[in-house]
């Protein structure tokens, strides 16, 4: 088995998953795209209509809020992308 990219280690999930794995209703899940900024959290393609959520990002804040650990798992994330890495 190939090991994971560093991007895989931050799986997307549509909001159907997200609302199942939360227990979530549909008005708490619009709930927390309005409280999380996009594209960090959450992002759809352009004029498409299904949101991704980033699980990891989204799972973390809500255990842990926004501390410092959740803030380097952001850099973390961040540092996977693919305009952030070297040349």
């Amino acid at each position: 088995m190939a090991p994971k990219t560093q991007l895989q280690q931050f799986p997307f999930v549509g909001s159907a998953v997200l609302e199942a794995r939360l227990d979530l209703r549909k008005t708490q899940r619009v709930e927390l795209q309005r409280q999380l900024p996009s594209p960090l959290y959450w992002w759809k393609f352009p004029g498409g209509r299904k949101i991704f959520w980033n699980w990891l990002l989204v799972q973390d804040f809500l255990l842990n809020g926004d501390v410092p650990a959740h803030q380097r798992l952001v850099e973390e994330y961040l540092a996977t992308l693919p305009s952030n890495r070297p040349a």
